[in-house]
């Protein structure tokens, strides 16, 4: 996984940040709200005890005068607090027949006699009047053969419900919204935290190829419930190395055991005088030959990573490269020049392979070229080789294909092994490079190595 890239974790957190956010207010504002309905409920349920109380405190200050008349003697305190209302709070003694006998308020009798419940008894609003432009909230209670009412303005409870809410609020959400904002940074670093296993275990995959055998997820740190499911990749992984290895060590194997018996029968065909069908068998031999040779390459290469870190010349693989195919060239008629227009600077990587990838191409290339013509070799900036002929080219559907193991084109010449440019291919991976073919303006295929960095 690369760490230029936004990790998967991130991502993750930031969808849970922003979902947690999202509760997060939704349940500050329901509770806010819920807190809110409660307190304006319970300053309600508190008037209303308030209102209660002082009725109940007027109903017990009241006496039947020689008249038959009630008389109401009431604490300095509370006739102070109902002269001082100026008709905000008030109190109404009415009789048996509605007529009112005692009040605070001369002007509330009237107002407040057709909002009375029925059965005179309970709480009443009255709506907003001349003399009350705020209304009145009451109760009336029965008291012997009286009734009694206290009523205050609506405004004082629509007052104290609004300062508190404000205060409230302003509290709660001073203190909800840290709250909140712990809970959504704790969720985001514990999902960051929980997933650095992971993201470990996903650059070790990264990891994991032939240049590292043996190289396992880490388990050590994964939540309980990945553990089974990184455990069994592992052990996949260990079946598949084994598979390959048990795999490499059979074609070598099977390479070197050949390698005997063709040099007898090479021998043998030596031996016999020669002719036409000698000529053949020499030729199927050497075919052979050259198949388990390339067998053998190939299980070098997969066997054990390349070391591409020495100082490398291309210059110096090039003409050994030439060097070794110039018998072979000069049997089928075929030049081979070498042309490099500037000298390369220094680089890094493996000189046998590099060579080994070189011969490769310049064998294919003269297996294609025509008699008489030249194969050549050039090499340029940046460590790029190629490999130039007048064959017969490489139709374009074909030119990827033909770097894959035992493929061949379709102008493919009897007896290659396909084996060839899939060599060449994995020695250009090795070395971080890339191997490809073009078409040759005037005729012919361009076969391109280029190294990349160590």
């Amino acid at each position: 996984m690369s760490n230029r890239a936004t990790p998967a974790s991130w991502r993750l957190a930031h969808r849970l940040a922003w979902r947690l956010t999202a509760v997060m207010l939704a349940a500050v504002a329901l509770a806010a709200s819920a807190v809110a309905w409660r307190t304006v409920a319970t300053i309600h349920s508190l008037d209303d005890a308030a209102l209660q109380s002082q009725a109940q405190l007027v109903a017990g200050q009241i006496s039947a005068g020689p008249d038959g008349r009630p008389a109401v003697h009431l604490p300095g305190a509370l006739a102070r607090a109902f002269d001082a209302s100026d008709g905000q709070s008030l109190f109404i003694v009415y009789d048996g027949g509605d007529a009112a006998v005692a009040t605070s308020d001369p002007r509330a009798p009237e107002v407040v006699r057709p909002f009375l419940p029925p059965g005179r008894s309970g709480f009443f609003r009255v709506g907003v009047s001349t003399p009350y432009p705020d209304g009145l909230l009451g109760v009336v209670i029965p008291s012997g053969p009286w009734h009694v009412v206290v009523a205050q303005a609506q405004e004082q409870t629509e007052a104290l419900v609004e300062s508190l809410l404000r205060e409230f609020l302003a509290s709660a959400l001073w203190l909800l919204l840290p709250i909140a904002g712990a809970t959504v940074l704790i969720g985001v670093l514990t999902i960051r935290n929980g997933m650095r296993p992971l993201r470990e275990a996903s650059a070790t995959a990264a990891r994991m190829g032939a240049d590292q055998p043996g190289l396992r997820l880490p388990i050590s740190g994964l939540p309980g419930e990945l553990v089974p499911l990184v455990g069994a990749i592992n052990q996949a992984v260990a079946r598949l190395e084994r598979a390959l290895d048990a795999q490499r060590r059979f074609v070598a194997s099977a390479a070197h055991a050949l390698r005997t018996p063709l040099a007898v029968l090479t021998a043998r065909v030596d031996a016999l005088p020669e002719g036409e069908q000698v000529a053949a068998l020499r030729e199927d031999a050497d075919r052979i030959a050259r198949l388990v040779g390339q067998l053998l390459s190939m299980a070098r290469l997969e066997e054990l990573p390349l070391d591409c870190s020495a100082p490398l010349d291309l210059h110096r693989a090039a003409v050994e490269a030439i060097s070794e195919l110039a018998p072979l060239a000069i049997r089928r008629g075929v030049e081979l020049m070498l042309t490099e227009p500037e000298r390369l600077g220094p680089l890094c990587g493996n000189h046998s392979a590099v060579t080994l990838a070189l011969a490769n191409l310049l064998e294919n290339a003269m297996a294609y070229a025509p008699p008489g013509s030249a194969v050549e070799v050039v090499l340029s900036q940046p460590a790029t080789i190629r490999v130039l002929d007048r064959g017969p080219g490489v139709s374009e559907a074909e030119r990827t294909a033909i770097f894959g193991r035992f493929l061949r084109g379709s102008a493919g010449r009897p007896g290659g092994s396909g084996l060839g440019l899939a060599i060449v291919a994995e020695i250009a991976a090795a070395h971080r490079g890339a191997a490809w073919v073009e078409a040759r303006e005037g005729g012919g295929a361009v076969f391109v190595l280029r190294l990349g960095s160590p």
